[in-house]
């Protein structure tokens, strides 16, 4: 059974099952709602519903107080259907609506997992078929963990040109549920469901300076930005910080070395937070947020692309602002660990 899900006040319809949330629905017809973190605890989803009953037993009582449930307020990516159902939209365009790709599923096959440092691995999917995938510098799919219904996110690092192939930078976690599987249950071969795109991280078309921060796996949307940009030929300034804890931490470089031919603007600031254990680094050290606030600057005319760890994103964020930099300009994509089952 499915339901009519109506977005007001721009009456755009589109069909929501019933184990389906509106959220999910809205991306699978490729309609731009708003979202974050797609699990019920960020809000960034967060709008009225109007007509019609949901249900809401699995939204976070943190996001979603009992108060705004009383007024309407429903998490959509939360949110089922009981009913046809009426969401009133707040501060949107119809032009937003319509700007979001629609979210497929593809199977691919490992063709490559390879190390790319002690604890982030590099996993290449070929897709199967001829349909390939077609997404946004930045944006991010989810990957299904084998033999079993649970899925986790990962960024793309690959360009948008190579829609055959799925590119991912994925931080080897102990227990984590998929990252555990690396590489022994991931060799050459084997099948992999993954789902997508996902996300509203992506570069704004313009001519602004980029300032762009990461850590850890944070490296692959940025990448994936980057390669985007190198095929455009930019020529916007482009700097890019990039702290690890040791050089063996570093990812990429080669990577990054070969864009700096197609990107004129580019300048590439690799920072290691514990020059001990590397005698021989010559370059940056501390924190990456301690090396963007030594760079200095006035940045206000400038916008940034923040990914890594949350404390990471709001310690640069807060540096950005200090040089003068508008908020609406920093855009984050803050990766949090998924851990177990």
């Amino acid at each position: 059974m499915s339901f009519s899900i109506t977005l007001a006040p721009f009456g755009l319809q589109f069909e929501c099952g019933e184990e389906e949330t509106i959220l999910a629905a809205a991306l699978r017809h490729g309609i731009g709602l708003r979202y974050g973190c797609k699990h019920g605890a960020c809000g960034s989803c967060k709008a009225r519903i109007v007509e019609g009953e949901v249900d809401l037993a699995q939204a976070s009582g943190f996001a979603l107080m009992g108060y705004e449930r009383d007024a309407g307020m429903a998490l959509l990516c939360s949110a089922y259907p009981l009913e046809d159902i009426v969401v009133q939209l707040e501060d949107y365009t119809e032009t937003e609506l319509h700007a979001a790709r629609p979210t497929v599923a593809r199977t691919g096959r490992v063709v490559a997992c390879t190390p790319c440092s002690p604890d982030i691995w590099q996993l290449v999917l070929a897709l199967e078929g001829d349909e390939g995938l077609d997404f946004d510098a930045g944006q991010f799919v989810e990957v299904n963990v084998p033999g079993t219904d649970e899925w986790r996110a990962y960024s793309l690092a690959n360009a948008p040109s190579d829609r055959q192939v799925i590119e991912l930078l994925i931080k080897k976690i102990p227990d984590g549920c998929f990252s555990a599987l690396l590489p022994a249950a991931l060799r050459e071969g084997t099948r992999v469901a993954v789902r997508g795109p996902y996300g509203q991280f992506t570069v704004q078309v313009g001519s602004a300076p980029i300032v762009m921060v990461a850590g850890g796996s944070g490296m692959a949307p940025i990448l994936s930005m980057l390669r985007a940009l190198a095929e455009q030929r930019s020529t916007r300034e482009i700097v890019f910080y990039y702290g690890a804890r040791t050089a063996a931490d570093l990812i990429c470089g080669p990577d990054l070395a070969a864009l700096e031919d197609c990107l004129p603007g580019f300048r590439y600031i690799p920072t290691i937070a514990l020059p001990s254990s590397s005698p021989v680094w010559a370059g940056e050290t501390g924190l990456v947020t301690e090396v963007l606030a030594r760079a200095g600057g006035n940045l206000r005319g400038s916008e940034a692309y923040l990914c890594g760890p949350p404390g990471m994103i709001d310690a640069a964020a807060a540096v950005l602002k200090t040089q003068g930099m508008f908020s609406s300009r920093i855009r984050c994509d803050k990766f949090v660990a998924t851990h177990g089952p």
